[in-house]
């Protein structure tokens, strides 16, 4: 049987690498600006491909347990498997610096995966996941480091958001890598996402993280009558409710405490718990806590709320705050309501709200997988693919002057309204698109 060429192989990766990938990535978040923002840096992470897979090499053959890989029998390097193991990275980098994310190069991903375990091509091979998942991190490393040299070059926006491009793809790349070493006890149904509005658990998180700082949210203190001197004779505390609050109330060697009654690891009963030497232990899972302070002893910075405690006339009384706000309630019945409302008054990719691109400005919208600049010139609407024809630059990110657009890399000039080149170093022409404009939507066709 003849032998596959390595495209062949490629191409026998798992039948549901493309759908997988695709999940992935929508789980991650990794969007098609991120794609076009790797598209538009690949001519700077390309002139750094030979560098990092040389740092790449330097860093297996330094540590042993990843140089016996590429060693002879003899313990001297094998220099042929090398070149070869070095001319497929730099070939795999340079594909996924090209940005284009469909089938062939997810079965490419899965291929590699596999060849790294028992399940490639030579089932003698076998690399630990932990360092291919440490491979990339290394990798990750050294393209963020090749782009943040040239913010002055091409401008801070773009690199920040091709470094989050790459950041958010190397996650996927992990999971595609890492998969073929086990796919844990439930394999993907590929459910998709439902859409939700998450304004409720914005609050919610902001209220949980004010609280967890103890900042203030109440606007007066009200008056709770706890009991009365006389009750404490016999025991050392009661447990009263207020204001939607369990409260522990303490009389201790003649000095009253009060604290909040729910443990700061899981809300157990905290002011229940056993006293001793004054350190009170929740008898949930035994977290410790002062009882002069709330402090807890694993975390100093971290308390129980406290509240001042009054006597008068021989009673016990309380301050509790009063909540300046309702505290936040959320059910999914309302959060997937609200969404489908919300979902009705989106726009899709091709389409931008025409108070958005005032006069000389740009705004880049998505037209199938290709991202398309949308320029405003004295009111009228044009649209050009957002790449320059020279070198990629996003026109998205240029100047204007009337009909001209001018590429933020290297200074081409493009007519926006046919797409004609004006001035190089551009030789080609723009592609353009139609522009439909009715009432306050635009829409790129």
């Amino acid at each position: 049987m003849a032998e596959l060429s390595t495209q062949e192989r490629f191409k026998r990766g798992a039948a549901d690498a493309g759908r997988y990938f695709e999940f992935m990535a929508q789980f991650v978040d990794f969007e098609p600006d991120h794609a076009e923002a790797i598209r538009a840096t690949r001519a700077i992470v390309e002139q750094h491909i030979p560098e990092i897979v040389a740092d790449i090499y330097a860093q297996l053959l330094s540590f042993p347990s990843t140089r016996k890989h590429f060693l002879k029998r003899d313990g001297s390097i094998d220099q042929e498997y090398l070149e070869f193991r070095m001319q497929h990275q730099a070939t795999f980098w340079r594909r996924t610096a090209q940005g284009v994310f469909d089938e062939d190069y997810a079965r490419f991903l899965d291929y590699v995966g596999r060849a790294h375990t028992s399940q490639g091509a030579d089932p003698a091979i076998y690399i630990p996941e932990r360092y291919v998942i440490g491979m990339l991190g290394f990798v990750q490393q050294r393209i963020t480091r090749a782009l943040s040299a040239e913010i002055e070059t091409v401008g801070q926006d773009l690199v920040l958001r091709a470094i989050q491009g790459w950041n958010t793809l190397l996650v996927v790349l992990q999971e595609m890598l890492s998969r073929v070493y086990g796919e844990g006890r439930e394999a993907e149904s590929y459910e998709p996402p439902q859409a939700l509005d998450d304004e409720p658990l914005q609050q919610l998180a902001q209220e949980t993280y004010e609280r967890s700082l103890g900042l203030p949210q109440s606007v007066e203190m009200r008056e709770v009558h706890v009991a009365s001197v006389a009750d404490f004779v016999a025991k050392d505390r009661k447990i009263v409710k207020a204001e939607g609050l369990s409260i522990g109330v303490f009389f201790v060697d003649g000095q009253w405490h009060a604290l909040h009654n729910s443990c700061l690891h899981r809300g157990g009963s905290v002011c229940k718990g056993p006293l001793e030497n004054g350190i009170l232990t929740c008898p949930w899972h035994g977290y410790e806590y002062k009882l002069e302070t709330g402090e807890l002893l694993l975390d100093p910075n971290a308390r129980l709320p406290r509240f001042p405690v009054e006597i008068r006339d021989g009673e016990v009384y309380l301050r509790v705050p009063v909540l300046a706000r309702e505290e936040v309630e959320i059910s999914l019945k309302d959060l997937f309501a609200n969404a489908e409302a919300k979902a009705q008054n989106r726009l899709a990719a091709n389409e931008f709200a025409v108070a958005d691109v005032k006069p000389g400005q740009i705004k880049m919208v998505t037209v199938g997988d290709v991202a398309v600049a949308v320029y405003n010139v004295d009111g009228a609407f044009f649209a050009t693919q957002n790449t320059c024809t020279h070198t990629g630059g996003p026109l998205n990110e240029g100047s204007t002057d009337g009909v001209k657009v001018v590429c933020p890399w290297h200074g081409s000039c493009f007519d926006v309204t046919n797409g004609s080149v004006v001035a190089g170093p551009a030789t080609e022409p723009l592609r353009t698109y139609t522009v439909v404009v009715e009432g306050e939507i635009g829409r790129v066709t």
